[in-house]
């Protein structure tokens, strides 16, 4: 099944909003949710690179909360390296217009 990039954007996002409609907390970051996100933002810190800050930002506020020891135990987990390596395959994928399309959809919370 091919994914496209706006697939990578909208279960990163899916995840976050189901669990906090669900609970009304500040949802848990999965680790393959803080891959897509980290790879959603690489790839669009790299081709928009006027926005770069922008991007930055957007990952911070998703991060928000996340103290600094989970972050590192998720991105040495295995279901991190395999969610980062299925974004990057798609992002690596995308046409220059879907992608900007994306990395636009992403700054707007869509």
């Amino acid at each position: 099944m091919k994914a496209s990039f706006a697939a990578v954007c909208a279960s990163a996002a899916v995840v976050l909003v189901s669990a906090w409609a669900e609970n009304r907390t500040v949802p848990t970051l999965h680790s393959d949710s803080l891959a897509r996100y980290e790879a959603i933002t690489s790839y669009c810190e790299k081709a928009d690179p006027d926005s770069a800050s922008l991007y930055g930002a957007r990952l911070a506020g998703l991060t928000h909360g996340v103290s600094t020891d989970e972050l590192s135990n998720d991105r040495n987990s295995a279901r991190y390296r395999e969610a980062m390596d299925q974004a990057n395959g798609v992002l690596s994928k995308a046409s220059e217009e879907t992608g900007m399309r994306g990395c636009n959809e992403f700054l707007a919370d869509k």
